[in-house]
């Protein structure tokens, strides 16, 4: 089930506490008009529904961030709803998964792909060492949970970078000297060519290891009139692979 129908589940419940996540500097005309027609118990529930997922989301982590900051509604019912709303995220089978923090909800794609490429990845860059390439990384995450075109992008940019700099990670931790450019191919080429024998990856891998950075360039030149519709399988795909390569690249850490 797609977020839309937690929307229907969750609008009612939204609708009471909506009036709370409003800006506190409004005019008063304008207050008084986005309360008659946006906080209304109907008009929240048509709005909440026409949403796009990400943006949905979005105003469910700041109307419960608010509420809880505020103390305008009751602490454990803003905690409430954020634990339904996450119990549904999960038992739908939906992309998004709440954290245990802060009201957040990050996206996680396909739950079972999530849990065989993401999370192992995550794992993986757990290692001190990785303290970059996992920053990049959970950039990705972020970013594709955003889900504007321009995230999109990001996401598929983030991605990208990460497996780079894990493979500068090993250029650092094997002694090897980093090439000239640092792009992809070139620093996988370059540790191939010059890693100790015995400690470096295959180069058979090259497909796996190269694939998050084909789709970077559809995102890393200018998109000229027209806004560039990234699809979002497209980040999807970069962030798996990029997942696939983080994973087996941190193998060969010494």
């Amino acid at each position: 089930m797609p977020p839309r129908t937690l929307m229907l589940a969750v609008s009612r419940r939204m609708s009471h506490i909506a009036d709370v996540a409003r800006a506190d500097a409004l005019p008063p005309s304008l207050e008084a008009e986005i309360t008659k027609q946006v906080f209304s118990d109907a008009a929240a529930g048509h709005i909440l529904r026409e949403l796009p997922d990400t943006e949905f989301l979005t105003v469910l982590k700041h109307t419960l961030a608010v509420a809880f900051r505020k103390s305008r509604v009751k602490a454990q019912d803003v905690v409430d709803l954020y634990v339904y709303a996450g119990d549904v995220l999960r038992s739908k089978g939906t992309p998004y998964r709440a954290q245990e923090s802060d009201w957040e909800f990050e996206w996680v794609g396909d739950p079972k792909q999530h849990e065989l490429t993401v999370q192992p990845a995550l794992l993986a860059l757990a290692d001190p060492r990785l303290g970059g390439p996992r920053a990049e990384f959970e950039e990705a995450l972020r970013k594709r949970r955003a889900g504007t075109p321009k995230d999109l992008e990001d996401a598929i940019d983030e991605a990208a970078k990460s497996v780079e700099s894990i493979l500068q990670v090993l250029h650092d931790e094997l002694g090897v000297s980093l090439p000239a450019k640092r792009q992809l191919s070139s620093l996988f080429s370059n540790l191939i060519e010059k890693g100790p024998p015995g400690k470096i990856p295959p180069g058979y891998i090259d497909h796996l290891v190269l694939a998050a950075g084909g789709p970077r360039n559809l995102t890393s030149h200018g998109q000229g009139p027209t806004v560039r519709e990234v699809p979002e399988e497209l980040a999807d795909a970069s962030i798996a692979s990029a997942a696939t390569a983080i994973t087996l690249l941190a193998h060969y850490l010494p």
